[in-house]
């Protein structure tokens, strides 16, 4: 997958201990903390559906961020105009729990997501 050059890629474990890789984007804005993740191949169905609470666990983690003020979104389909998916979780201590996603399909939120990720042009995603 072709992605704006804000990503890198990461190795995270899934929920059976996998190692998968997934694009990744840290930003910072509204008093929030953006995690943007997106598989490199297209997958059938959602590969962040299935492992949600072990990749929110693992990248909360990895940018030592705080659970009230993690966003953790999703990209799918095209890259350069991609659908965004946001990720809500019950934080229970260090733990999330009760994943739920909401597409963002408001057309002022989407355009929003997408100056956060400053997509103009595709490039490819660098290796953390």
């Amino acid at each position: 997958m072709t992605l704006p050059s804000s990503f890198t890629q990461y190795s995270l474990a899934n929920r059976l201990g996998q190692a998968l890789e997934l694009a990744v984007c840290h930003t910072q804005a509204f008093g929030r903390e953006y995690v943007f993740v997106a598989p490199l191949a297209q997958h059938a169905s959602s590969l962040v559906a299935k492992n949600a609470e072990h990749f929110a666990f693992q990248l909360r983690e990895r940018f030592n961020l705080d659970a009230r003020r993690f966003e953790m979104v999703e990209l799918r389909g095209d890259p350069m105009n991609p659908q965004f998916w946001r990720w809500r979780f019950e934080w229970v201590g260090n733990s999330p729990l009760s994943p739920k996603c909401e597409l963002i399909s408001s057309h002022s939120q989407h355009n929003q997501m997408l100056t956060l990720l400053n997509i103009h042009g595709g490039l490819q995603v660098a290796t953390a």
